[in-house]
């Protein structure tokens, strides 16, 4: 009987998390401590990615004591919606509906191109969001789509290699060891070639929405030294010309959930704490 994607995916989480410490220690490289401080964190994915690349994050929290949802934004992961219909609007109406469900602020985490969601979400429901993480994100001013700013990026590997799909588009897959997982393991980059879907043109067309709302919720950034996606000199223009509370660094690839997720779960911790 063949395994779906929830049971493969759920279960390799599940076996990093069984063994209690030890085992997410092996996973990571870290020892985990049971936090003073537990938060929900609520992570949302970018283009082509889903639910499933945040694996070892989530088990890595959840073992410290913190809540981890990762969603699948539509059409993204084993979320059926056709991506074609799918815009900036739409992947931000999945995530309040998830907030909307629940009592207490949590602390929001946009990877890529996941950033223009969050901050749209923010806009919406500033009440809901403690604070706002960007990974490696696009971290945009009012009115700018992720199109918009690519000139601003032209070291970025991620436009050389993208192709016509039904309507939008996807990634070379012989490509995506260099544009998004330089520095990862042979492991991962075949589970995630295994899993990428493509994109609606409208998720990276759409301008942003964003004014006081937005402004009035904590952020941070996490950059990614050794990306060549969203590459380090065009996240530090963006982190200052919209400042954050503080910026971190991670010599990683694009993918520190898969190449470095002991940093990325200290950083996380740190910003939990702050």
């Amino acid at each position: 009987m063949p395994i779906s994607r929830r049971r493969l995916l759920g279960g390799a989480v599940a076996s990093l998390a069984a063994g209690g410490s030890s085992t997410i220690a092996a996973s990571t490289d870290l020892a985990i401590r049971r936090t003073r401080h537990p938060a929900h964190f609520v992570l949302v994915h970018g283009s082509f990615h889903g639910a499933w690349c945040w694996y070892k994050i989530v088990a890595a929290l959840e073992a410290a004591g913190h809540r981890a949802t990762a969603i699948d934004l539509p059409s993204a992961g084993i979320d059926p919606t056709p991506a074609a219909g799918v815009d900036l609007r739409a992947q931000a109406d999945a995530v309040i509906a998830l907030l909307d469900t629940l009592a207490e602020p949590v602390i929001l985490v946009g990877h890529s191109a996941g950033g223009p969601v969050i901050s749209t979400v923010a806009e919406a429901r500033p009440g809901k969001i403690a604070k706002l993480v960007y990974l490696s994100a696009y971290l945009l001013e009012n009115g700018e789509s992720i199109v918009s700013t690519v000139p601003q990026d032209p070291d970025s590997l991620v436009l050389p290699h993208l192709v016509p799909n039904a309507g939008g588009l996807f990634v070379d897959l012989d490509a995506v060891r260099d544009i998004f997982y330089g520095t990862s393991d042979d492991a991962d980059i075949a589970l995630a070639r295994s899993l990428l879907k493509p994109i609606g043109l409208l998720t990276t067309g759409v301008g942003l929405a964003i004014g006081t709302a937005f402004a009035s919720v904590r952020r941070f950034y996490v950059s990614c030294l050794r990306d060549r996606a969203v590459t380090p000199g065009f996240q530090r223009a963006m982190y200052t010309a919209l400042p954050c509370e503080q910026v971190f660094t991670i010599r990683s690839d694009h993918s520190p959930f898969f190449s470095r997720p002991a940093e990325l779960l200290r950083i996380l911790e740190r910003i939990a704490r702050a």
